[in-house]
């Protein structure tokens, strides 16, 4: 039997070669008889024999249909899932896009990832534009999340390749599912590959996320904003026009949920580092406004110090006439406070006088100048005399 497999491969190929030279299409015929009439092991080696002349998608796509019509009998065959595997190793080389729909219908046939897998991969590579397999992938996610969500584990290398197929074929509608990939926490790996393939779709990824930021409950909203930070996601500009959105829903956000409201506080001190590392001085006034909210939710233990001192160099960025009034009338309260003989909090009161200092604004010369009069250690009134130096007359 071995014998005469090899004596068919050997006469195909003698007949291949003068085939090649002719037109491919009389070449494509001349495997598809021989596939036709062989047996499963020599459809195998003809279609590994193939491979060696280009421009044989028909081929490959016929060999899928063969599976397809075989399924129920011989699906479980080792040689079936090998004939299968090749096939669409072929089609994703030869860029063979008419074999999508032959590819999708096999991957719902196959259960193995060894099999869905490079279905996947290959419907990433050639599928671009198809709207019927980009819904279907969509949809298969979907449900791959909600099975997850109620405690199902998915098989992982096939989410993950699902995602990034989505990824390489860019079609914006497939945001929404890739970010319920992205929130699911289904491992490290997945999350990381979910947010590369929401910013490879096509169209404004900032505007989807922005959208997310206005739209969603907190815990989305601060993971969309997480998302358009990660790594080079974004250009510096469009970071901080995300993160000036994330703030200015923050700020103006109100629900008596705790969860929530920790995440709101989340987002806020997220997109304050942000903003501050850009010097974004289009949102002062939503800087001055999340300061005086944040000084109120210190003042009562809901955020803590760490935040508030965000908050205090946040204004300290942004270079404007407003952030420098904010923090000289809070340096006033905190001056007036220790001429009483309250405590004070040195770290604050640090971080107050150095961004005056760093604002330059001549609107705190009276406030800092005070400072050397009242009852501060040494490091705080060193750091005034230091900010005076630095402002603009």
């Amino acid at each position: 039997m071995r014998l005469r497999t090899l004596s068919a491969i050997a006469c195909l190929s003698l007949a291949s070669v003068g085939a090649f030279a002719q037109d491919s299409s009389e070449l494509i015929e001349t495997y598809r008889r021989n596939f036709a009439r062989s047996s499963l092991g020599t459809k195998y080696e003809l279609l590994k024999e193939a491979s060696a002349y280009p421009g044989l998608g028909p081929l490959y796509e016929t060999a899928l249909q063969f599976v397809l019509n075989n399924a129920s009998l011989l699906a479980q065959d080792a040689l079936v899932r090998d004939i299968t595997i090749l096939a669409v190793a072929q089609i994703r080389k030869e860029g063979y896009a008419q074999a999508s729909e032959n590819m999708w219908s096999l991957f719902r046939v196959f259960k193995e990832n060894t099999v869905r897998v490079p279905i996947l991969q290959t419907l990433g590579a050639v599928a671009k534009g198809n709207a019927k397999i980009i819904a279907e992938l969509n949809q298969f996610l979907d449900a791959q999340i909600a099975l997850f969500r109620s405690s199902v584990a998915p098989d992982t290398p096939v989410l993950n390749a699902a995602v990034e197929a989505l990824g390489q074929l860019g079609d914006p509608s497939s945001f929404s599912y890739l970010f319920a990939v992205y929130t699911a926490g289904v491992n490290k790996g997945v999350t990381d590959t979910a947010a590369l393939a929401m910013s490879r779709l096509s169209g404004d990824y900032s505007a989807f996320l922005a959208e997310v930021v206005r739209k969603n409950p907190p815990a989305d909203k601060v993971a969309a904003l997480e998302a358009g930070l990660r790594g080079d996601a974004l250009s510096p500009e469009k970071r901080a026009e995300l993160a000036e959105t994330a703030l200015n829903v923050g700020v103006s956000y109100q629900s008596p949920s705790p969860a929530d409201q920790g995440a709101v506080v989340s987002l806020r001190a997220i997109a304050a580092r942000e903003l501050t590392v850009r010097q974004w001085q289009r949102a002062s006034p939503l800087a001055v406004k999340h300061f005086y909210d944040f000084q109120i939710q210190y003042n009562r233990g809901q955020v803590s110090k760490f935040n508030f001192l965000e908050s205090i160099a946040l204004l300290g960025a942004m270079g404007t006439s407003e952030a420098a009034q904010a923090l000289s009338l809070y340096l006033q309260l905190i001056n007036t406070e220790t001429e009483q003989g309250k405590s004070f909090d040195e770290q604050i009161a640090l971080a107050v006088v150095n961004n005056l200092g760093t604002l330059g604004d001549k609107t705190a010369f009276d406030y800092l100048l005070y400072v050397g009069y009242l009852q501060y250690p040494e490091t705080v009134k060193r750091a005034a005399r230091d900010a005076l130096q630095k402002l603009r007359w």
